[in-house]
């Protein structure tokens, strides 16, 4: 019976967890999603992360071109309230978060045109470590 119960805790604290996950991008596309676009590599991350529910916002919430000024630390900060886990989409988004303060977790920017994700390994290295960090 204590078996049960505490494995029914383990799996209650990591829906909680999972529950409470931010995935921030860099800014919305200006075009429609391509057929191997960089939501649906995100997509294929979350599944193979077990995640079921998320969130999801832009440091910059306009389409088009875009440069770290643009980056209005107060609406960073507002959007990752209430999230206890946070996840940044490359690294001109993690620099985002840490100029506002926000403890998260760098994945590299999901695009087809990121040639470190060419190495199948290191993509699967790059989630495994993320899967690490969200349980933790």
């Amino acid at each position: 019976m204590l078996k049960l119960v505490y494995k029914s805790q383990i799996l209650m604290k990591e829906a909680r967890v999972l529950s409470k996950l931010l995935v921030v991008g860099i800014n919305p596309s200006s075009g429609k999603p391509r057929r191997h676009s960089a939501i649906n590599r995100l997509e294929s991350w979350i599944n193979d992360l077990g995640v079921h529910h998320y969130s999801f916002a832009n440091v910059i919430p306009d389409p088009g071109e875009y440069k770290i000024s643009m980056v209005d630390l107060d609406y960073v900060k507002s959007f990752c309230k209430g999230h206890d886990r946070v996840v940044a989409l490359g690294g001109f988004v993690s620099q985002s978060l840490k100029r506002a303060g926000v403890e998260h977790y760098a994945m590299p920017y999901p695009s087809p045109l990121n040639r470190k994700l060419n190495d199948k390994n290191y993509e699967k290295r790059c989630i495994s470590d993320c899967m690490q960090r969200l349980k933790n």
